[in-house]
């Protein structure tokens, strides 16, 4: 006969934290798959048809279930990775928060300025744009556009001449 099968006890307030979880947007995949098959078990299925399901090993489902166990919902997540240390800190995105808020259009260059006499910080146009990123800021190609609404009259004075631009019979005087 074999082992009898495991149950983890898996409270309402932590099956709500792990339903946060694996509906959230950016959580990483791993979290999110972890944070399903605990929110499984607790509904009763066994360690064996959570591997079916999810396509992976049982003890890679009890790894996740011993790691709830220990730790709770905080034990799902990945310890953070060995590397190379930040260097755009949270003062720093501070700053950039900041500094967004200003109306005018910004190039990965200014900010290196600005983060350079804030803090004698030295990185790269590619590290600005990453952080921006992960800040939830996109790159655009600036364009010209109307800061207020265009007054009719002068409008029309140049409808003439956008119109015969747009036709192509554009000739230098």
């Amino acid at each position: 006969m074999g082992r009898p099968s495991r149950q983890i006890m898996i409270s309402a307030e932590d099956a709500a934290q792990l339903q946060a979880l694996e509906l959230g947007a950016g959580v990483h995949p791993k979290v999110r798959l972890r944070a399903s098959l605990l929110r499984l078990h607790r509904e009763g299925w066994t360690a064996s048809r959570l591997a079916i399901h999810f396509a992976r090993t049982e003890q890679s489902i009890h790894n996740a279930l011993t790691r709830f166990e220990q730790h709770g919902v905080q034990g799902i997540a990945d310890a953070l990775r060995s590397g190379r240390p930040v260097k755009v800190l949270p003062v720093h995105e501070a700053v950039l928060m900041g500094k967004l808020d200003e109306d005018r259009l910004w190039t990965a260059a200014q900010w290196i300025e600005v983060l350079g006499e804030a803090f004698k910080l030295q990185i790269t146009p590619q590290t600005v744009r990453q952080h921006l990123s992960a800040l939830g800021y996109s790159w655009r190609r600036a364009r010209y556009a109307p800061g207020k609404p265009l007054d009719p009259q002068v409008e029309q004075q140049h409808r003439a001449s956008l119109d015969t631009l747009k036709r192509g019979h554009w000739t230098a005087n």
